[in-house]
């Protein structure tokens, strides 16, 4: 019974998702009306992605990302918090497009 979460409590974005992510450790960039930004992404999936920026990116906004191998990708921002951003691709980069994706973006090995 201690694995349950309250009903009352918020569910974070990783009980949220659909699929589950790949660490990765790369840069890239993005647009949206508000300007241009870079981005330092850390894990990806088919549907979307999390990232670190500096850049001034607000929830439900649309991005232009560029991706390895997918070129401009359009993502909207699901959540913002301490310079973190969630995002999901408005349309899924399909399984065999993500994989060769996959082997051009180097790891990120978790801290521990």
């Amino acid at each position: 019974m201690k694995n349950l979460r309250s009903l009352s409590e918020p569910a974070s974005p990783a009980h949220l998702r659909r699929t589950g992510r790949d660490l990765v450790d790369f840069k890239t960039s993005f647009s949206s009306h508000q300007g241009d930004g870079d981005l330092h992404v850390v894990n990806i999936s088919p549907l979307g992605l999390m990232a670190r920026t500096e850049a001034p990116v607000s929830k439900s906004e649309r991005l232009i990302v560029q991706l390895p191998l997918c070129g401009k990708v359009e993502a909207l921002v699901r959540w913002v918090e301490d310079g973190r951003i969630g995002t999901e691709f408005v349309t899924p980069v399909c399984d065999r497009t993500y994989a060769r994706m996959l082997s051009l973006i180097p790891g990120r090995q978790p801290a521990w």
